[in-house]
């Protein structure tokens, strides 16, 4: 399940200083939610997506089968306990013989690679003709391997590989989560701007239109030729077609949101925020140190790396001679096995109170044993460059993302201060044109290039929180940003 904090904006809290002059919105009335439409803050859409989001359930619901995983490969040292039951029915020299076998055989495997097992069995003999025979037999027997087999590096190795398997596992749902909610971010972050660029393209266009009427009373003053007023036509005509594409776009981003959030589509949500985050600097060297420690991709290569050293290390084992201490008491015959229950009545008849011996099998010019080694070698050597090689490329997405951060407030202060100049222009155009010191054509160009500058403006402040929610993503701090804590199901 997973716990959430008290949600904020995103924002690298590990190597970052505030500055001044931090990015803003364009500094016009936002853009206003149309009726029945349901406004959402960036941490509601975020919660809801934490808690409905397709993959991330699917996540863990595998987690399920992972952590049973490991309770399976840390039971591996519980005695097991089996029933043994068996019927046999023959016919020799016309006599008919029945005899029935059950017992119970409890196994212990140790740490050390010892297996002891403790056996008994109670067998029943019918013979037509003569009186019912029972009798139970009870034995025991330890095989130690001295070898190939033995030690508790051999002995502990399934139950590492599957704590280490957990922690992969663990990072896994880690990094899936932080994709999943990178992803919910971007695209409630591409509805805020389609919806500001709807707002944008609403004003641009109701400029046109007042512009229109100032054409028109400048006629009726004369002051301007009629033929001034295709000028102004045709932008009426050009705004209305760029907020038609507006409202496809938002439709569109409201939709790839709500799938995300797995939310019914025909709802009517509302991005409520404006595209606004506080301006920071980053560290480089505490980015990459930060980046190393917590990013779940590179950490899980250097999991991989300590499974196949302990692969090898099995593998290096399985090439030793097979050397096994073997002792028990009661009778034996090599050990309690399906041989001994079938022959249990001869075994009946033969006693023996303790036993012990040792095993040798000495392997001559068999190469498969030596290729478990060289391809537990090769695999090692193989991670150990895919660690390597995650490593450069966390460097190098840290140094992406730390550039392209830098890269995007200051494209946000440009933007801004442009959209500022640009909108000082049209103002100082429309009160020449008042004066009649102006032409329509320059006053339909200031208005084209304000919607332009306040397109570039939001596409720019867009880009900046975006790049700080990349930063994040690539630093494997999402989590720690947004307080929300896996806890395991």
């Amino acid at each position: 399940m997973l716990m959430l904090g008290a949600l904020c904006a995103p924002a690298f809290a590990h190597a970052q200083a505030p500055v001044a002059s931090p990015p803003r919105p364009p500094a016009m009335q936002p853009a206003q939610p149309p009726p029945g439409s349901v406004p959402m803050s960036l941490a509601e859409v975020v919660f809801i997506g934490l808690r409905d989001n397709r993959a991330i359930r699917s996540e863990f619901l595998q987690r399920i089968s992972d952590r049973f995983a490991l309770r399976v490969a840390e039971r591996a040292f519980v005695p097991r306990l089996d029933v043994i039951a068996s019927t046999n029915r023959a016919r020799v020299a016309g006599v008919t013989a029945n005899a029935v076998n059950i017992g119970p055989v409890v196994s212990w495997d140790a740490p050390t690679g010892a297996r002891f097992t403790l056996g008994w069995v109670n067998t029943q003999t019918n013979v037509r003709g003569q009186a019912p025979q029972s009798f139970s037999q009870l034995s025991f027997q330890v095989i130690q391997p001295l070898l190939a087999g033995g030690g508790t590096g051999f002995g502990m190795a399934p139950i590492r590989i599957a704590r280490i398997s957990e922690s992969n596992a663990q990072l896994r749902l880690k990094g899936s989560v932080i994709d999943q909610i990178t992803a919910i971010i971007g695209a409630y972050r591409n509805l805020v701007q389609t919806q500001e660029q709807l707002r944008i393209a609403e004003a641009s266009l109701r400029r046109s239109r007042e512009l229109l009427e100032v054409n028109r009373a400048l006629i009726a003053a004369g002051r301007i030729a009629q033929i001034e007023l295709i000028q102004s036509e045709a932008s009426i005509a050009q705004q209305e077609l760029a907020l038609t594409g507006a409202q496809n776009a938002n439709e569109g981003a409201r939709l790839a949101l709500l799938v995300l959030l797995a939310v019914d589509p025909s709802s009517r949500v509302w991005a409520s925020e404006r595209p606004s985050a506080e301006s920071v600097r980053v560290e480089l060297p505490r980015a990459l140190e930060t980046a190393y420690n917590n990013q779940p991709g590179y950490l899980q290569s250097l999991l991989a790396v300590e499974i196949n050293r302990i692969q090898l290390d099995v593998a290096r084992n399985q090439r030793l001679w097979e050397v096994n201490l073997v002792a028990g008491a009661g009778p034996q015959a090599g050990g309690l096995n399906r041989e001994l229950l079938d022959t249990i009545g001869a075994l009946g008849r033969v006693r023996s109170d303790f036993n012990i011996g040792l095993q040798v099998n000495i392997p001559i010019g068999q190469l498969r044993r030596e290729q478990g080694e060289v391809n537990a070698n090769v695999a090692l050597r193989q991670t150990e460059l895919a660690a390597e090689q995650a490593r450069d490329r966390v460097r190098q997405q840290v140094e992406d993302a730390v550039r392209n951060l830098e890269a995007q407030r200051r494209q946000a202060e440009l933007a801004r201060r442009s959209r500022e100049l640009v909108a000082q222009q049209l103002q100082a155009e429309l009160a020449r044109l008042q004066a009649g010191r102006s032409s329509n054509f320059q006053v339909v160009s200031f208005q084209s290039q304000l919607q332009a500058a306040e397109s570039a403006e939001l596409s720019a402040v867009i880009g900046y929180v975006n790049a700080l929610t990349t930063l994040d993503q690539v630093l494997g701090t999402t989590l720690e940003t947004w307080r929300i804590t896996l806890n395991p199901p």
